[in-house]
This record gives structure tokens, sequence and C-alpha cells, in this order.
């Protein structure tokens, strides 16, 4: 029994792609057996409730350890009320699983879709919490992950946990039949993924887009003693280092260029850098013809202070789009006048074009908690003792961003491991996922890993590729069919930590999935139904 535990621990725990790729394979047909023939042998509900709660904490325990690297101590309050909720939730499902009801299809399809519900259900917690779907274990390999391309992530889990069951079922009563059905099924993903790569291999050529997409590894300011004074200088010099990339992405004419999030602070239009010396740094870095291609003194990049021409963070970027001649996407923070000497705040992603003056704008609607918005009172105490004031605000939609290179469907953070809220770019025509992104909030603990096996699910759900620029973490491209094209670094650490830019040659092929057309809606109505009939068959068993 204990070995069971023990060995079901490890094999689910380190099971995601992000920890290894192979053993998330195998839990996608046993880990979750190997603990399920644990509980079978408990007859006390309350017993195989509080197995369950301590199990599954402990498999999110490993899942999630990268959140301890936060610099905060409060995440050690976060991380524990974290493992708990999502044991409560396993705990609960830990409930229904008997013997004598694995031995029932009807019981062993209600197990999986409440199962999916419950996964789902996560995504309304604070600002939604996507992190380790069970599903994920099968986007290890290229051929399965394509399953998801059918009915998405939450497809995938209630595939991983109905073959799961279905091992039980037949361990627990061997038939040639029972581990026939196992084995076919747990192929199913393997077989879709190869029919799919090979139909659109056929048609896998066509135009490409060349991306610069800029790794900065700056260091986040809240974390260190800066005075006032201190940061500006800082912030030029910044500046400085984001020119020096950018004049590398220029030798190669790309026709994008993408900068992290929140890629310098003091927001997009707060007049702060005088702007003889900004101009004289573009020249320093670029040459002096440079210097002729930047934007003039206009209202909204530059303005007169006391006698003296200033520029903002929005004069460095349109400068940088007319200088390198390239579409340039940038996360910033931005603020809107309400009046009255009111301000709402967005982290928010601009798209630069050069030598145009109208800017477009993304606004970043799910927030983090405790970074951006607070959400209970105590908690908004508890953070101010740690230098974190006010929230920001939700962006209300999704919202293209129309570079020359197509429509980019625009994500800020970890709202790209959301399914549902990439499928909205999806709709409204997005050709290309464009995620800018910091994990610098959790170095050296597993984040940048995490944070790209989630996102890279995107791509299939969605038949588009991807493109990354983190300031810390693992700027990449990705094709449409989750496939590395390109990733900045070679080991763990290069990849975190190097400071370049990344040139790649991103494929424009794209396809409709069923995913795009479906979204969550097919697998959740499967699963309500088969819950609906797991249900139906207790009541019919108790009436006779």
């Amino acid at each position: 029994m204990y070995l069971l535990f023990i060995l079901s621990l490890l094999i689910v725990g380190f099971g995601q792609p992000a920890s290894f790729s192979a053993m998330g394979l195998v839990s996608a047909v046993l880990g979750f057996a190997l603990f399920f023939r644990v509980l079978v042998d408990i007859p006390s509900p309350k017993s195989r409730f509080w197995l369950g709660v301590l199990w599954y904490s402990g498999v999110q325990g490993i899942q999630l350890f990268w959140a301890l690297g936060h610099p905060f101590y409060y995440i050690y309050f976060v991380y524990a009320l974290h493992l708990l909720l999502l044991g409560l939730q396993f705990g609960l499902f830990s409930l229904f699983i008997t013997r004598e009801r694995i031995q029932k299809i009807p019981y062993i399809l209600g197990f999986a879709g409440f199962w999916v519900i419950l996964e789902w259900m996560r995504l309304y917690f604070f600002s939604g919490h996507p992190w380790n779907p069970i599903g994920l274990t099968l986007s290890g390999s290229p051929f399965s992950r394509q399953f998801a391309s059918f009915w998405g992530v939450y497809g995938l889990s209630f595939w991983v946990m109905l073959v799961n069951l279905l091992f039980l079922r037949a361990w627990l009563a061997p038939r040639n039949k029972a581990w026939l059905t196992v084995i076919l099924l747990a192929l199913v993903p393997y077989a879709y993924g190869a029919v799919q790569l090979q139909f659109h291999s056929r048609e896998y050529v066509g135009p490409q887009t060349k991306v610069g997409l800029v790794q900065t590894t700056f260091p986040i300011e809240e974390t260190m003693p800066f005075s006032s004074d201190d940061l500006f200088e800082f912030v030029k010099e910044e500046w400085r280092q984001i020119l020096t990339l950018s004049k590398k992405a220029q030798q190669e004419n790309v026709d994008l260029l993408v900068l992290p999030e929140l890629v310098v602070p003091y927001g997009t239009y707060f007049l702060l850098f005088d702007y003889d010396t900004t101009v004289q740094t573009f020249g320093e870095i670029f040459g002096p013809e440079a210097v002729k291609q930047l934007p003039g003194k206009q209202q909204h990049l530059s303005m007169e202070v006391s006698g003296k021409w200033m520029v903002n963070n929005a004069f460095w970027l349109q400068g940088i789009a007319n200088v390198v001649g390239s579409d340039v996407v940038a996360g910033l923070e931005d603020r809107d006048y309400l009046g009255d000497g009111k301000f709402r705040h967005h982290t928010v992603a601009y798209l630069f074009r050069p030598n145009t003056v109208a800017l477009q704008r993304y606004e970043k609607r799910v927030l983090v908690p405790m970074g951006e918005y607070i959400p209970f009172a105590f908690l908004r105490d508890l953070a101010a003792d740690y230098g974190v004031h006010g929230s920001f605000t939700c962006g209300e939609c999704a919202k293209l961003l129309h570079s020359r290179c197509g429509s980019l469907g625009v994500s800020i953070c970890y709202e790209e491991t959301l399914g549902h809220m990439m499928r909205e770019s999806r709709i409204k025509g997005a050709e290309m996922l464009v995620n800018v992104t910091n994990d610098g909030w959790f170095p050296d603990h597993g984040l940048p890993k995490t944070h790209l096996e989630h996102a890279r699910l995107r791509t299939v759900e969605m038949g588009v590729p991807l493109i990354r620029s983190c300031n810390t973490g693992i700027t990449c491209a990705i094709d449409s069919f989750g496939n590395d094209i390109a990733v900045l670094g070679k080991t763990p650490y290069e990849q975190e930590h190097s400071q370049d830019v990344l040139i790649a040659d991103v494929p424009r092929y794209q396809y409709r999935t069923p995913y795009t057309f479906f979204g969550d809606h097919l697998i959740l109505t499967l699963s309500a139904a088969f819950v609906s009939l797991a249900i139906f068959t207790s009541y019919f068993e108790r009436d006779k």
C-alpha cells in the first residue's frame, strides 16, 4: 500500500512535460490508477477523502514547487493554501472511488467527466488557476498533443482519467478484453496525432515571418533598494541595452520585433528623458543616419517642460520601430485619465508601426493576485508591508493587434495558459499568438519551463504559431503543431538568464481546429452528460 502510494505520487508529481516527458506518458496511463488501487481497499469514505487530500496535495506540492522561488515570504501562505484547496478537490473526487463502482462503465465515464468539471472550476478561483491539468501529461509527445486540437486540454484530462480508471478496472478484474480496451484507448491520442501531422505535412509550406524576440533579463525593480534618482538612471541604461539588442534585429531585417511584459518602468507617457540625450543615444548605437528617422517633437511622444524638451517611453519604442524598420510589440504600464484627478491603470501591450502615429493597445485581462490586484482587505494590509500598493484594472475583451505580418492575438504573462481566452483571439481572426511575459518573479525554480509547456498547447488548440518574448523565462517560437522552431539558449540556465535577441523564421501556416469551433463547451457538455448517466445509474441500482 505504502509503496503504491509513494510510487504513484512520484509518477504523477513528476509526470508533467516540464519535468520528464516520458514520465508523463506513463502517468497518462497508470499514474492515477496506482493510487486508486490503494483507495479501493479502504472501506471508509472519510479515510478515502483524507488520503486523497494528502496524496494530491503532495502531487501539487511537486508541480507547484516553482512558486517558492518568489522573493517575498507571503508566498508560503499562498502556496500552502493552493495545496490545501487542490487537495480538497481531489479528496472529494476520491470519495466516490470504490471497487464496486470501478467495474461499471457508466461510473467510469461519470468519474472522468466529474474530474473535468473540477479542473474547469479552478478557472474561477481568484484570477483562475490553470496550472497542471492532468491532460498536460499527453503534451510531452508531438503526436499525442495533437489530440488537443479536437477538444482542448480538458479533453485530454478526460482521456487521461478515463484510461487510468479503465486500467484500474482491468487490474481488479483481469480479462483480455479489458486490457485490450485500455491499450487501444491509450493509443488513440497518438493515432489521432499521427493522422493529423501526416495530413498537414502536405500543406506545411508557404510564407514565413522573420521575428526578433528580445529577452532583456532586467532585474525586478521592486526587489532592489533603489532611490528614485538611481532608478531613473537605471532605466536609461536599460534603454541603452534594448537599443543594442534591437540593432541585432535591424541587421537581420526582421518583420516583427517583440519586447517583454513591462519592459521598463514608468509607464508609457510619463515625460522623463531629455530629448537631446535620447537622440544622442540612438545615434551612438545605430549611427548618425538613424537620428533622421526618429519621430519629431510630437505631442504624445514628447513635450516642452520648463523650456526643455522631454520624451517618454513611447518615444523610445516608436524610435526603435522607425529605425529598425519593423513593427514593434512591447509590454508597458499605462493609465487612462477618468477625470477629477483619477486614473485607471493597466498592464498593456502596444503595437508601434514604423512612421505611424496611431498606436494599437491590448489591455491585460487576467491579473496576478497580490502582484497586480489585491483581493481582500486583510491581504491589502499584508501586501503593503512588502511595498505593494493599489491595483491594476482588467482589460474587457480580446483585441487583435493588426501588424503588417498579420493579425496578432496578444497575451500577457500567464494569460496564454488559458485556452478559452486564446480562443477568443483566434475567433476574431488571430493568425499568430504573441506572448510577452516575465517569469523573473519566480527565479531558478522551474517556472519558465512549466509556463512554456502550458503555452505550447495553445498552438495545437488554435492551429496557429506562437512567439514569446520574456524578460526572464524561455523566449522562443513554436509552430502551429506545438513544435519548437527556435529557442534562446541551450541549457535551462541560459534559457532563463540570457540577454539576447532570438531571430526566427516562423511559418505562417495555420488551420482550423474543432476546438476553435467548439471550445470547452464540447468536453463540458459530454462531462455533464456522463456525470448525469452515473447519477441515474446509482439511482436505478438503489431502486432495484
